[in-house]
C-alpha cells in the first residue's frame, strides 16, 4: 500500500493520496487582512492546485470540514462555496464554528477528501 505525499514537512503534508483518496489537510488563507468571502476564495483556490497536484479537482470530493471563527459568515461562505462547486457535484460536508488555532483574523479552515 503506496502512499504518496505532497508538500511534506516535519508536521504534516498538504495532500496525500492512499487507496484512491485524497486527504487534503486544512487549508487557510494567506491574506488575513482580507474578509469571508476573500479568505474562501484563497482557501479553495489552494484546495483546487492541491486536488490537481494529488490527480483529483472539486469534482470528485467526497467530504469537506469547514471551521469558521464567526458564524454569521455562513451565508457568505456559502455564496462561494456554491460559486465553486460544480453543479450536481455537492460533497458530504460539515460547517462548525470554532475559535481556530491562529490569528483572530483568521476567519475560515478546510479540510477534505476526494477520490482521485
Amino acid at each position: 500500500m503506496t502512499i504518496q505525499r505532497h508538500e511534506s514537512g516535519k508536521r504534516l503534508s498538504q495532500v496525500l493520496v492512499h487507496q484512491g483518496v485524497a486527504f487534503v489537510s486544512g487549508q487557510t488563507a494567506d491574506d488575513l487582512g482580507q474578509d469571508i468571502t476573500g479568505q474562501t476564495q484563497q482557501v479553495l483556490a489552494s484546495i483546487d492546485r492541491l486536488l490537481e497536484l494529488a490527480g483529483s479537482s472539486k469534482s470528485r470530493i467526497l467530504y469537506a470540514n469547514i471551521w469558521l471563527r464567526h458564524g454569521e459568515h455562513f451565508d457568505a461562505m456559502n455564496k462561494v462555496w456554491e460559486a465553486w462547486i460544480p453543479a450536481g457535484c455537492a460533497p458530504a460536508r460539515a460547517t462548525v464554528g470554532s475559535p481556530l488555532v491562529g490569528p483572530d483574523t483568521m476567519l475560515i479552515e478546510i479540510a477534505l477528501q476526494a477520490s482521485t
